[in-house]
């Protein structure tokens, strides 16, 4: 009988680590790649903010999973509910199924009960996408605020772009003059992470388009009634307010044994080298939900190369053959500021004794330009193109 091998979501780190599966097996050993979703078609995360800007239709910005099949990958639409590491299950509202491998990247929950952030405009779902593009169409002035509450959220430079690309459009639009852009965030300064010449570079774009940020913020709530966004030390209006959600475990891994408590949260851990359980041999867990925990930001290329890495090492165990993961060594970090393109890169180095991907510090501009708006856009399409 064939090794069942259980992909768990439908998103980056699932899709590329079915394919190379699938790939690398197909003809070659008995096994069965299963990848299951709640959805039945792939969306490439960063494109949503195209969409909530009305540069995209949603069917630009997804794909069919069937696309999968051709590569020999089996696709269910079901939603994950439990899972039995210990057992080798993972139950479904579609029932259950069993594995001999398991490889789930499920993202993150996006919390949005947290400080009323629920009654804000986002675009970290489809849906919301589509609610941010009317009701900025239907924007005419005022006090515009990107409230981040807390620094563990999707993709790190999203509030930084937002906000500058909002003041693009505007200008466009003729009404920037009637609008109060304002930033809010944990970082004590802009982008702080990426070191010194992003934060310099950020600053110095907020500055030329009257963008005021606040940092090292504490919130408390959001207050919708009086529509203010209330600090430790300040009370903000707002008119318009786009929100960042907190990222969360998803709740398929509470209650198991394959999340442990981190200084960043509850989270899954992973061997930062192969992605792979540190405590089931059989499950591998290249998502978002692990990135924390290994120094990684919840990103969708950490969370790329991890996947592959994963899929390279079942592969390679299942063919009885030495595997090279090829885990992340750089990460190449591409931002539109609205009329202006930047182009970090991040060395890293995998610390394999203390279980950790070290990269702050190490990252510099490779590219200040307005080219840089198109390098982006062409990454992320072709990125989209190539995955399945």
């Amino acid at each position: 009988m064939g090794k069942k091998i259980l992909v768990l979501g439908g998103g980056v780190g699932g899709v590329v680590a079915a394919k190379k599966l699938a790939e690398r097996l197909r003809n070659r050993v008995d096994a069965e790649v299963t990848l299951i979703s709640d959805t039945d078609y792939y969306l490439l995360p960063p494109l949503l903010v195209n969409i909530a800007l009305g540069d995209m239709d949603p069917a630009q910005a997804q794909l069919p999973l069937s696309m999968l099949g051709k590569r020999g990958v089996r696709s269910v639409k079901a939603t994950v509910t439990k899972i039995d590491p210990d057992n080798r299950v993972v139950e479904t509202d579609k029932g259950k199924f069993n594995y001999d491998y398991l490889l789930a990247s499920l993202g993150t929950e996006f919390d949005f009960k947290s400080y009323n952030i629920g009654v804000g405009y986002h675009n970290f779902t489809l849906d919301g996408a589509l609610k941010l593009r009317e009701a900025l169409m239907n924007f005419k002035g005022g006090s515009l605020v990107v409230f981040t509450p807390e620094p563990i959220y999707r993709c790190g430079v999203y509030p930084f772009e937002i906000i500058a690309q909002l003041d693009t459009i505007f200008r466009k639009r003729g009404i920037r003059d009637k609008v109060d852009l304002t930033l809010i965030h944990p970082f004590e300064k802009p982008i702080q992470p990426l070191g010194l010449e992003a934060v310099k570079i950020t600053e110095d774009v907020f500055t030329q388009k009257g963008i005021k940020y606040i940092g090292n913020a504490k919130p408390i709530e959001v207050d919708d009634k009086n529509k203010v966004v209330v600090l430790t030390s300040d009370k903000v209006k707002y008119d318009l307010l786009i929100v960042v959600p907190p990222a969360r475990l998803p709740k398929p891994f509470e209650g198991t044994p394959l999340v442990t408590d981190t200084p960043s949260g509850r989270w899954t851990t992973i061997n930062v080298y192969t992605g792979r359980s540190i405590k089931y041999d059989d499950v591998y867990l290249p998502g978002e939900h692990s990135m924390p925990a290994i120094g990684l930001p919840t990103a969708g290329v950490p969370v790329h190369f991890t996947a592959l890495a994963s899929a390279a090492a079942i592969a390679g165990e299942l063919l009885g053959e030495p595997f090279d993961p090829a885990q992340i060594n750089a990460m190449a970090c591409a931002m539109d500021y609205g009329d202006l393109g930047m182009m970090f890169n991040c060395d890293i180095k995998l610390d394999l004794k203390n279980n950790k991907a070290l990269w702050m510090g190490n990252c510099y501009s490779i590219l200040t330009s307005p080219l840089g708006k198109l390098i982006k856009d062409l990454f992320y399409k072709t990125w989209l193109q190539t995955t399945m």
